[in-house]
């Protein structure tokens, strides 16, 4: 029992070491040859005046032309970039919890397949990592190939971008006529006239009926 408590403790102190802070990496999934592309690298949970290391893998055959940091007590100039084959790293100090790391590449003419490899991060809490391997698709947007992206819209590229149903016609509200609005003005319905009208009935037979009867006793 004591060896599972010290086992669960050392679980525990080994599950707070371990970097509080993650990053997302936002690229699109397709786009055309020739474009510039961008991705953009989102950091949250921080550590604020503490050194955060980040380090992305670019396609092969893709190279970054030009990036930014938002959220960095440094100025760029003063920015500790790594690069190494195709291994793009930044170290800056964050000055809050979250920061932007955003990189531009210049995309070929003609049409191919990339995959980025996983992201690596460090501070002084621990390291993370992010185990996707996102699939870039550079090829031209073609109207018919079931995909609605770029300029295609639903009036241009029907096949890819389809119209919303229209939505059903509202059936006419029907006015009511001029007796039942007399009958609404007055308060009552004209079940409530038919009982009335039944009523009164049989009061006058009842009373003509009693005075039947009295003739009739004299």
């Amino acid at each position: 029992m004591k060896k599972l408590i010290i086992f669960f403790v050392i679980m525990a102190f080994l599950a707070a070491s371990v970097l509080a802070g993650t990053v997302s990496r936002n690229i699109p999934s397709r786009i055309e040859p020739g474009k510039t592309l961008t991705v953009t690298l989102t950091i949250s949970g921080a550590t604020a005046g503490k050194l955060f290391a980040l380090e992305d893998v670019i396609a092969s055959g893709l190279k970054i032309k030009e990036w930014t940091v938002t959220g960095s007590q440094e100025p760029k100039e003063s920015i500790t970039i790594r690069e190494k084959d195709n291994r793009f790293g930044w170290s800056f100090t964050p000055t809050g919890a979250s920061a932007t790391v955003e990189y531009k590449i210049d995309l070929p003419n003609n049409p191919s397949t990339y995959t980025f490899g996983k992201m690596v991060w460090f501070d002084p809490s621990g390291q993370g990592a992010e185990s996707s391997q996102p699939t870039l698709t550079v090829a031209p947007i073609k109207c018919g190939d079931g995909i609605c992206e770029g300029n295609e819209n639903s009036d241009n590229c029907v096949p890819d971008c389809p119209k919303a149903a229209p939505a059903p016609a509202q059936q006419p509200v029907q006015q009511p006529s001029a007796k039942q609005q007399q009958t609404a003005a007055s308060g009552m319905s004209t079940t409530t006239i038919a009982w009335i009208v039944v009523g009164l009935i049989v009061v006058v037979a009842a009373i003509g009926y009693f005075v039947w009867q009295k003739k009739k006793s004299e």
